[in-house]
């Protein structure tokens, strides 16, 4: 198992504490399986996490708080990893039955995610590192004789508060590298209006 990749690893090996504790996340039922995953799940959206709830459901399967804990911890590892690198339902069941979960269990932690799936995404999105936009406030070029050609942009930037900063860029190109330039850029924004 450890030599494979998982698409639920993000097309790497599973970690060696995952493999450690499917035999504990094994020892529950399929059900209680299912209403763990959906805490969790409700976690990730909510930040809400029921804890006193969560070990009334798992009192009666001999799990200490440590290995309640590790099972909390590992489905939260399937749930995210399989909705940040979007993987299919059958996907995740398949790998988890390849890491060892039973098939019964892998199905039951597939239906939570897969009705959550597009949720989680969008929560994950959400809490993405974002780059400011670059707004270009103007430009000028210059071509001498020399197929040399000076691009000035002249650079905003707003930051979480009121002020801005300006700067200016000089680029100094040949005149085919300004074309190439020019063309990069147009096939850049046609992709960017067929995104939007």
């Amino acid at each position: 198992v450890g030599a494979m990749k998982f698409h639920l690893c993000g097309g790497l090996d599973a970690p060696d504490w995952i493999l450690a504790e499917i035999t504990t996340l094994s020892r529950l039922s399929s059900v209680r399986i299912k209403l763990l995953a959906g805490h969790v799940i409700r976690h990730i959206l909510e930040d809400i996490f029921d804890y006193e709830k969560v070990k009334k459901l798992t009192v009666d399967s001999s799990l200490g708080v440590s290995d309640l804990k590790a099972c909390i911890a590992v489905l939260h590892f399937f749930i995210a990893n399989a909705a940040k690198f979007d993987v299919d339902d059958n996907t995740v069941s398949r790998e988890l039955q390849q890491l060892g979960l039973p098939k019964e269990h892998s199905d039951s932690l597939c239906r939570p995610y897969r009705d959550n799936k597009e949720a989680l995404q969008a929560k994950f999105l959400q809490q993405s590192l974002k780059v400011p936009a670059l707004s270009i406030e103007g430009w000028q070029t210059q071509v001498s004789d020399s197929k040399i050609a000076l691009l000035s942009l002249t650079r905003k930037e707003r930051f979480a508060g009121p002020s801005e900063t300006a700067d200016d860029i000089l680029l100094c190109l040949s005149t085919e590298k300004l074309q190439i330039l020019l063309h990069e850029l147009k096939e850049a924004r046609a992709l960017m209006d067929q995104v939007s």
